[in-house]
């Protein structure tokens, strides 16, 4: 029969104690407890020396175990127990609708978990060194990259191993961060759904290249798959560089949508300028992120169709996954990413009254 030894435990006998693992690894058994459960106050040799002499002698967490110290250690935490911290270039008092939304939920979700959260404006005096210094000072733990007026990648801006990283916009090139952001895809084929209820059928989308590839191609994607699989009417988008051209009313002579999806107020308004066409009238349209005027009409003095992103959810589960790595100690940018993909909500309007 095996004996078991402080160096040795039996694959055939119980799982070891923290007090067998202790007394294998020469600490105590509070730093046992610390160690496997990824707690602070334990040198990081230290921690890797006890996880794999756990691992050896078959010491298996149990998950209702760990839920349970978890619950007990949030209880004991102070208000603020840590800072998050998020990162744009978007100047105050001139931040977008969707933008200040999603910072609310960013706020809100970080109250209710305990933590403290600041904003900082990413200038360039403020970049490199200073900034790492800045942040380290304030206590920073986990970063969350917020939304920026161009598509950029701030990969060079710090050194990202020292925080927990999290990305709540596709705008942010780099780091590549795990992300919590809307469900573009998903988003575009419900607008097409809903329009095609209300009788639409040739259905065509307007954007510039620069906000189609920041989705990766899902909002072009969606429509020609959603078109080619119901009405087989297709009509390709015109997705453009930078502003309206002769390219459009040949588009629209050619193809003759009867619905046009373009990407907010402001570029329907265009459309319907340049073809003079009325808004509501015999053409629908919709927008992929419905963004309304304070009042909550357009210029046109119609109300908008299109999605609803719902950016305080996006924001929410962008602090949920940040707030998760922060108390799971993990830092720097993960080999494979994921995604939090977050559907919107169909918002009727008179820019789409039907057919």
């Amino acid at each position: 029969m095996p004996v078991s030894t402080p160096g040795s435990h039996s694959s055939s006998s119980q799982p070891p104690t923290f007090r067998v693992i202790a007394r294998a690894a020469g600490v105590s058994q509070m730093t046992v407890s610390r160690a496997l459960g990824n707690r602070e106050r334990v040198a990081e040799s230290t921690r890797k020396r006890i996880l794999n002499l756990a691992a050896k002698l078959g010491y298996r967490p149990d998950p209702e175990i760990s839920k349970l110290m978890h619950y007990l250690r949030r209880g004991k935490r102070s208000q603020f127990q840590s800072v998050l911290c998020g990162l744009t270039d978007w100047p105050e008092g001139a931040k977008p609708p969707y933008f200040q939304e999603l910072l609310e939920g960013v706020m809100d979700q970080a109250r209710q978990r305990g933590y403290g959260f600041q904003l900082l404006q990413l200038t360039p005096s403020l970049t490199g060194p200073r900034l790492q210094r800045q942040l380290k000072g304030q206590g920073v733990q986990g970063i969350l990259l917020l939304p920026l007026q161009f598509p950029r990648d701030l990969s060079s801006y710090l050194d990202w191993n020292q925080f927990a990283v999290v990305s709540a916009s596709m705008s942010v090139l780099g780091p590549e961060a795990s992300r919590a952001v809307p469900h573009h895809f998903i988003n575009t084929l419900r607008l097409c759904r809903e329009l095609q209820k209300l009788g639409y059928q040739r259905i065509g989308l307007v954007m510039t290249h620069l906000h189609d590839s920041r989705s990766n191609h899902a909002f072009s994607a969606a429509v020609m798959s959603e078109s080619v699989r119901t009405t087989g009417r297709f009509v390709p988008p015109l997705i453009y560089q930078n502003t309206l051209g002769a390219d459009f009313k040949r588009w629209f002579s050619q193809h003759r949508p009867d619905a046009i999806i373009a990407r907010d107020r402001y570029a329907v308004d265009e459309c319907s300028r340049q073809l003079r066409l009325k808004i509501p009238g015999r053409v629908g349209f919709a927008v992929i992120s419905v963004h309304p005027s304070p009042t909550g009409v357009s210029p046109h003095g119609s109300t908008l169709a299109g999605i609803d992103e719902v950016p305080r959810q996006v924001g929410s589960a962008a602090v949920d996954l940040l707030a998760g790595l922060v108390e799971r100690r993990v830092r720097g940018i993960p080999a494979s990413p994921t995604s939090t993909l977050v559907s919107g909500r169909w918002q009727p309007g008179k820019s789409s009254p039907g057919r």
